[in-house]
């Protein structure tokens, strides 16, 4: 029987079948179905959204940064990533929902105030214009880099 193209297992022993079948199922386990981030860490989580978010995988990102969310929620980075994935997916009451509360939880970041004024800017554009489709182009809003890890 074959189990894996390059690793044939004959019924010799009883141990050695049994070894094989163990490593062939930690071999399945290790190459099937993945998310990409086995580190449920916020982190990760993050790191993992901003990779999604980079690629335009914006549901995703926005995925990700929501789980890590739930374990950092004081967290204005992760608020402003929040706010930028909502407004990548067209979810612009959420975006300025998480835009505000980013401002809420550091006032003083520079970007995260680029980018609620870009966002704000718009979403006064998009609202007196009545619908979205007649609303000017949305701005290119700054994911915040993923973190950097320390030696």
């Amino acid at each position: 029987m074959t189990i894996i193209p390059f690793l044939r297992v004959t019924r010799r022993s009883g141990s050695s079948l049994l070894a094989l079948t163990a490593l062939a199922g930690a071999l399945a386990g290790a190459l099937g179905c993945s998310s990409g981030a086995t580190d449920s860490s916020a982190a990760a989580e993050k790191a993992y959204g901003a990779q999604m978010a980079a690629k335009g995988f914006w549901h995703e990102a926005l995925f990700r940064f929501e789980k890590a969310t739930r374990q950092k929620p004081d967290d204005a980075e992760l608020q402003n990533d929040i706010a930028v994935a909502y407004e990548a997916v067209g979810e612009t009451a959420k975006a300025l929902a998480a835009y505000r509360r980013a401002l809420e939880l550091a006032p003083d970041e520079t970007h995260i105030r680029r980018n609620y004024a870009r966002f704000a800017e718009y979403y006064t554009a998009a609202q007196r214009a009545g619908s979205p489709g007649e609303a000017p182009p949305a701005p290119r809003p700054t994911p915040t880099p993923p973190p950097v890890p320390t030696p």
